[in-house]
């Protein structure tokens, strides 16, 4: 069974409902289209960041505690929300949060799988 967690952008608790991130899982669409409509995966975890901030993580309460348990959850992947990407204007593309991208390359570099993106 490969477990999966998605990691969605604190910011998007105020207009989303998870709902798109889910039904793409179970759907097996969008970016859970690799997967097989009859493999056996487990959601184990659907995680917030802890907000804007320190980029280093490190020192935001919590979500080193949340960094760990998910560690310890051994998950095949980790699928990271499209709230997680931002509009920047001086470019004029779609950017990934600079926290989101810590948390990111910080689960890479314990081998966990990182894939950006969810239904979108």
């Amino acid at each position: 069974m490969k477990k999966i967690v998605i990691l969605r952008c604190l910011k998007s608790n105020d207009v989303c409902t998870g709902a798109s991130c889910l039904q793409a899982f179970y759907g097996r669409t969008g970016n859970f289209q690799g997967y097989g409509i009859d493999e056996n995966l487990q959601l184990a975890a659907f995680f917030s960041c802890n907000g804007c901030g320190d980029v280093r993580f490190k020192n935001q309460k919590g979500l080193e505690e949340k960094l760990k348990r998910i560690l310890a959850l051994k998950p095949s992947s980790v699928h990271i929300g499209i709230c997680t990407k931002f509009y920047n204007k001086s470019t004029g593309q779609m950017q990934e949060c600079n926290k989101i991208n810590a948390i990111s390359k910080y689960l890479e570099s314990k081998g966990i799988n990182v894939v950006r993106g969810t239904h979108a």
